[in-house]
């Protein structure tokens, strides 16, 4: 494998996947997360390491924001929504998530890599980092479909994309409500 030649590939196939994203989509999340009384996130490996992300800035904007799962976790009601971060879509302790929250009155976010899961069928909004090179639909290249070295590298692209579509939608909330980089230094952890 040559190291430099994937990685400009890795680079050239992140761009294509963040360029596709639909901004409608993008900034109809970030209008949800404001309308919002309170803010969850949820999602499993890496995924749900991505969205505790997006929970930290929105907390660092100021909103009110909350990981499920955490024990200081509260109730979730109507007036709330639970944005989910999953490739897939298909997560079943996502989809049994998005279930709970609708039962609750809250809205339901998704970030997704694939079109049609079962979260999207319950969630109010989704945005889409779909990998137009994967045939199978799927938010990660099957066998067949890439080299094995295209597989150990891109496979997986739809994470950092993933992540920086999260730190897009904190830059967008911060602008439409007028938090300045200095107001969310302010609120940055200072107890590490």
């Amino acid at each position: 494998m040559n190291y430099f030649e994937e990685l400009e590939k890795l680079a050239e196939h992140q761009k294509q996947l963040l360029t596709n994203v639909n901004m409608d989509e993008v900034l109809a999340m970030a209008d949800a997360i404001i309308a919002a009384n309170r803010i969850y996130v949820a999602g499993w490996g890496r995924a749900g390491n991505n969205i505790k992300m997006l929970s930290m800035d929105c907390s660092q904007i100021g909103l009110h924001t909350h990981i499920v799962g955490d024990n200081s976790t509260p109730s979730i009601h109507e007036g709330d929504i639970l944005v989910i971060g999953s490739g897939s879509g298909k997560t079943a302790s996502m989809q049994l998530f998005a279930q709970q929250a609708k039962s609750h009155g809250a809205k339901v976010g998704l970030i997704c890599g694939a079109v049609g899961s079962p979260i999207e069928e319950m969630a109010d909004l989704t945005i889409h980092i779909v990998d137009a090179s994967h045939t199978n639909g799927d938010y990660r290249a099957t066998k067949g479909v890439m080299t094995e070295v295209e597989r150990l590298v891109h496979a997986d692209a739809f994470y950092p994309v993933m992540q920086t579509v999260c730190d897009f939608i904190r830059a967008v909330i911060a602008e439409k409500i007028g938090v300045t980089p200095e107001q969310m230094y302010y609120n940055h952890n200072n107890i590490e």
